[in-house]
């Protein structure tokens, strides 16, 4: 007796006692339907760190359950005849919402990058099938009971396919939702998941099986078709107006009453059933029901994400079950002990044929076209890999194709192991990606001066309410404007403390948003701040896209979301709103506590550079656009990384046509630079081999600055002012004079900066965490007209683990 074999005997001994112990437990229906839920549900949390699909987990407890004789005794029995009833049309539930999630008018625009990969894997997938076509049909290692078109184009149709369900939640779980290779999945997935499973229902309509039908019933079909199209263009044209009127019923903020939920799954289920009388599949209909509903609205919304939960919960770990329980239809030559076809030996080369097929063809298509539209080579690969999971869809296909003998036994195990497999390795190559990505975001100073011209240029835009979104649209809109041309993505990220009220009204979310919040006053902010948003990116004429996002927490831990969020989507600029705001008076109020200690914690912890922005109505006359009337912008320049990542910031601004930028450089004076050259000589060590500090600042600071004199200054595009002061008073006294020429000052933070000029400014700052200067121009005292924004260049240090700072590279 081998090893193996005793351990498959260990393994049913204690398995006979589990089943005894179920036996006396688990004696109805329900509580059996109970048991298969809480087993799956506790599998799927032991193994969702390791990112593992909740297919694999819910597929484990079916193979457990059908593999083991006295489990499967027990729940064999009575679960038969629940499957007997039922298992045939669970499925429409899942083709449902699936159909709800999809745009069908999305096939009818023209395809964009993202379509075209879909189309170029599905076309791939179904030419070798087609280039396979003589294997398939062997006797031997064919995957075909029957040689026909309907088989090879319904298996190349299926395999074409990706599993977009499991893909989304793969992607949004690792966070890949910001990198290329993710948003190119996530559509291309639900792409080319909607165009192949309605093809399945267009051959269904077709390829119907006449011996189920009598001659009379063969006659009518072409009508039974038209009826089922008049059906889905009615459906299409009424079902507006009905969820419509629903969501008139039950504003925003209020629970949907469950009357009008109950009534649309009924009315659902109907046109399941007449559909179902029409000659055509009752789970495809399902599918078509979803895809006829708008899926844009609150109830649609609603019912997709109640919808999920049944699925995950109990439809699909239940199918799971009845797909393993399946007995054998053919090959009884093979052990015919081996009742089910989970139990039979796996034939390697049909395994190895389909995953070619439903592999390789996605992975080869994909690559090509990802390459045609400049997509690097391992980017392109793991998005082939990506789309190329399979999911509970395929389990659907094999499981019908075998029910309808067009495969046969060992080819439906081949297809179930095939499915596993990829659903097995797809998280690993996401894993993959993932830590790439972030190996490179860490690899790169995230910062503006450090940017690469001509690639997408991410700014992340703190708001905590409406009041923030002029200044802030003004901000970006300037900031965009570029000689090299390269995308703007501005991710808007809001700013909501969790109190107690708002804690109660949380609800699990769909998508790249974990949670939604329901309550009113939150929601009517976020809907004000989601239109303008909108309005603001179409004005922009496609140069600036706008992503939403959402930190919602306490003030202790708010400031760790907008980072772990700015690292996430690979930001080089996070602006976030000062925690004062302007009176009706023209003076500062007292500002908001909490605002202010994440402001200070992201100045601290932020993994690229800051921009605090002091609003005094900047933007407020024309709401985010600088096409009508032109600002006047001063750049203060004393010296050190913020303010060379100032001057970079205003550089991107100058070259708006709206825009009159002006860079005032402070200078010491006579006075200024003696009492300098008497404080080094006093600090001087004469064993110091290297330049101090100080000096490789200033060396730093003319190098850039003559850079920026070349490009900018020099050929008249930006005003050039030079002024030499004595101390840090001479220097505010300047600034108050600069302040009624311009309507808002870049400054730098000057972080660590050791300047004779500031000397004295700390010692009265009212917020030292903006630095002297933007203590200075934020104050109730220097303007009631010049807005501010204050910069805080990435911590160069950080990133390179700097010991001794002369070594620090510039």
């Amino acid at each position: 007796m081998t090893t193996t074999q005793q351990g498959q005997i260990m393994f049913e001994q204690a398995c006979m006692k589990v089943g005894i112990l179920l036996s006396t437990s688990y004696e109805s229906m329900a509580s059996q339907i109970i048991f298969i839920i809480l087993f799956g549900k506790l599998f799927h949390t032991a193994l969702r760190r390791l990112y593992i699909p909740r297919l694999l987990s819910d597929m484990f407890v079916a193979i457990v359950i059908a593999k083991v004789q006295y489990i499967r005794v027990i729940f064999q029995v009575r679960l038969g005849l629940f499957f007997e009833r039922f298992g045939n049309s669970m499925f429409s539930i899942y083709f449902f919402a699936l159909g709800l999630e999809m745009d069908p008018f999305a096939v009818f625009d023209p395809p964009g990058k993202d379509g075209y990969i879909a189309y170029a894997g599905m076309i791939s997938t179904l030419a070798i099938t087609a280039i396979c076509q003589k294997a398939l049909v062997n006797n031997k290692v064919g995957l075909f009971a029957e040689n026909s078109f309907r088989a090879n184009l319904g298996l190349g149709t299926a395999l074409a396919a990706t599993g977009s369900p499991l893909l989304t939640r793969l992607i949004t779980e690792l966070k890949l939702s910001k990198t290329a290779a993710g948003q190119a999945a996530v559509r291309a997935g639900i792409f080319s998941d909607m165009i192949a499973t309605s093809l399945m229902c267009i051959g269904n309509l077709i390829y119907h099986d006449d011996s189920m039908l009598s001659d009379s019933e063969q006659w009518k079909h072409p009508f039974y078709v038209a009826g089922i199209v008049a059906e889905i263009i009615t459906l299409m044209v009424v079902s507006q107006w009905v969820l419509n009127k629903i969501n008139e019923h039950n504003p925003e903020g209020r629970p949907i009453k469950g009357i009008y939920m109950t009534g649309l799954m009924v009315a659902v289920l109907f046109l399941c059933f007449l559909d179902k009388r029409l000659h055509m599949d009752v789970n495809l209909a399902g599918f078509m029901v979803g895809l006829a509903l708008p899926r844009e609205g609150r109830v649609s919304r609603v019912l997709i994400n109640n919808l999920n939960f049944i699925l995950n919960s109990a439809i699909l770990p239940l199918y799971l079950v009845n797909v393993c329980f399946s007995i054998r239809h053919s090959e009884l030559h093979m052990n015919p002990k081996v009742n089910l076809v989970i139990n039979m030996p796996l034939l390697w080369p049909k395994l190895l044929i389909s995953i070619a097929i439903g592999t390789v063809g996605k992975i080869l298509g994909t690559v090509m076209t990802a390459r045609f539209y400049g997509m690097k080579w391992l980017d392109a690969v793991a998005l082939g890999q990506l789309l190329s999971i399979k999911g509970y869809y395929h389990i659907f296909c094999a499981y019908e194709a075998w029910n309808h003998l067009i495969i046969n036994d060992t080819t439906f195990l081949a297809l179930l192991c095939m499915i596993m497999l990829t659903s097995a390795i797809t998280p690993l190559v996401g894993y993959g990606i993932a830590a790439w990505a972030r190996r490179k975001a860490r690899s790169q100073l995230m910062g503006l001066q450090f940017h690469k011209p001509g690639t997408e240029l991410r700014i992340m835009m703190g708001l905590q309410g409406p009041q923030n979104l002029p200044i802030a649209l003004t901000l970006v809109e300037a900031i965009r404007w570029t000689k090299e041309s390269g995308n703007l993505t501005l991710y808007a990220i809001d700013m909501i403390e969790l109190t107690e009220r708002v804690a109660a009204t949380l609800i699990k979310g769909e998508g790249s948003e974990a949670v939604e919040v329901t309550d009113k006053e939150v929601m009517d902010t976020r809907n004000q701040i989601g239109e303008a948003l909108e309005a603001f990116q179409q004005e922009s004429n496609d140069g600036i896209k706008v992503q939403r996002l959402l930190a919602i927490s306490s003030f202790d831990d708010m400031d760790r979301d907008i980072c772990i969020c700015a690292e996430d989507v690979m930001a080089v600029l996070i602006i976030i709103p000062f925690h004062k705001s302007q009176r009706m008076d023209g003076s500062m109020d007292a500002g908001h506590v909490g605002f202010r200690q994440v402001n200070q914690k992201v100045l601290q912890h932020s993994p690229c550079s800051v921009g605090i922005m002091v609003d005094r109505g900047f933007g407020h006359t024309n709401q985010g656009s600088l096409s009508l009337v032109g600002k006047n912008i001063v750049v203060v320049f004393i010296g050190g990384w913020d303010d060379r990542e100032a001057l970079t910031v205003a550089s991107h601004m100058s070259q708006h046509p709206a825009i009159t930028l002006t860079v005032v450089r402070f200078l010491p004076d006579d006075v200024a630079g003696a009492r300098d050259n008497v404080r080094s000589k006093m600090s001087h060590n004469p064993n110091q081999p290297f330049s101090s500090q100080e000096e490789l600042q200033m060396q730093a600071d003319d190098e850039f600055f003559t850079e920026f004199y070349k490009q900018h200054i020099a050929n008249k595009e930006v005003g050039y002012v030079e002024k030499h002061v004595a101390d840090g008073a001479e220097l505010v006294m300047e600034l108050r004079e600069l302040e009624s020429q311009y309507e808002l000052f870049v400054v730098g933070k000057g972080r660590d900066r050791k300047s004779i000029l500031t000397d004295g400014l700390d010692d009265w700052a009212e917020c030292p965490e903006l630095g002297p200067v933007g203590d200075v121009v934020a104050s109730s005292e220097f303007s009631t007209t010049a807005s501010a924004l204050i910069i805080q260049q990435y911590d160069a240090r950080k990133h390179y683990n700097v010991i001794d700072e002369e070594f620090m590279p510039f």
